[in-house]
């Protein structure tokens, strides 16, 4: 081996502790190590962190916040058919296929405070939806909606489920044009509509190169900008009620979250990736939905302790350490 050169084992080495160190950062810190709270006071309310080290913190005032979910599903049936697209990784790293996406969401919430996470089956999924969902929250990374909760009709339980409160988080494909059934597949005519209210949806390979200009990219700390499978606004009806978020071509954005009856349907663009499963994540934690306002929002850097005040609204989402966070909070605002 020549003087100065580097084995290509070590190269590869490298590369994945890069991709891997923000992960490593987050998954290792304890939550035991930051606390903080949130109080008011007249108009104002005020906001206390505390942590172990020096982080980057954000705190972030939202007036009609969804608040914490009561409890999240993720959706994960091997048995049944699946409709996702296979996506490149980087050398070394686990490849990021629907298994491995659904084993990373309870860590990834539990930074950010969520730790009443559990992964269902097609049959669990049916019995969870049969009851109300209000408060609730399903994740579905599939692209295909399991036969147990669906059929292609307006009238199906899932329907029925979000229109009684329960928010559903989407990514992996056109929402409603699949139903899964055991080791099968089974394509919906116009089954975007049942859940849209209109055939919307961008099946191009896209990308935003706008941050919308909303504030929720900045707070949250959102990075995903692929578009593939998002709404296109311009073709949802004309009373639909929705707030958008991360990055737009002006057109489709990389997050939409939209009402349905008196829950929620929330739609991440793009095939699978870590950036995805990251800001999917934060949406959840934070609480945003179709009806939420940024009200005002605070940031610095925490060496141990930071206190200050916020303009009042409903909510406060806490976020320590930027685009790697160690600790995230959602605190709802009772007088």
């Amino acid at each position: 081996m020549e003087k100065g050169s580097i084995p290509v084992y070590l190269i590869t080495i490298m590369v994945v502790m890069l991709i891997l160190i923000g992960e490593i950062i987050v998954f290792t810190s304890s939550q035991d190590d930051f606390s903080s709270d949130v109080t008011i006071e007249d108009d104002t309310l005020t906001y206390s962190l505390e942590g172990k080290g020096s982080y980057t913190y954000d705190v972030v005032s939202l007036n009609g916040s969804l608040g914490s979910p009561s409890e999240v599903f993720v959706y994960y049936d091997p048995g049944y058919g699946s409709m996702v697209n296979q996506v490149s990784v980087s050398t070394g790293a686990m490849a990021l296929d629907q298994g491995y996406y659904v084993e990373q969401m309870s860590p990834t919430l539990k930074v950010r405070g969520i730790t009443n996470v559990k992964i269902v089956d097609a049959e669990e999924l049916g019995t969870i939806m049969a009851n109300p969902g209000y408060g609730k929250a399903v994740v579905i990374l599939s692209g295909a909606i399991p036969d147990t909760v669906y059929d292609g009709m307006s009238e199906s339980v899932i329907l029925d489920w979000i229109e009684t409160g329960g928010r559903l988080y989407w990514a992996g494909n056109v929402i409603g044009q699949y139903i899964a059934h055991k080791g099968s597949v089974e394509e919906v005519e116009c089954g975007q509509s049942i859940f849209l209210g209109a055939e919307c949806i961008n099946t191009e390979d896209t990308r935003g190169e706008e941050v919308i200009d909303n504030g929720f990219r900045d707070v949250l700390y959102l990075q995903n900008n692929l578009l593939r499978f998002a709404p296109d606004l311009s073709l949802l009806p004309e009373d639909s009620v929705c707030v958008v978020m991360g990055y737009t071509d002006g057109s489709c954005n990389s997050i939409t979250s939209l009402s349905v009856g008196k829950g929620s349907v929330c739609i991440f663009g793009g095939d699978y990736s870590s950036r995805q499963r990251i800001d999917l994540a934060q949406v959840i934690a934070s609480g945003v939905g179709p009806e939420t306002e940024l009200v005002e929002y605070a940031t610095g850097v925490m060496n141990h302790s930071i206190n200050g005040t916020i303009g009042k609204a409903d909510a406060v989402y806490v976020v320590l350490g930027g685009f790697f966070p160690v600790y995230c909070r959602l605190h709802e605002v009772v007088e």
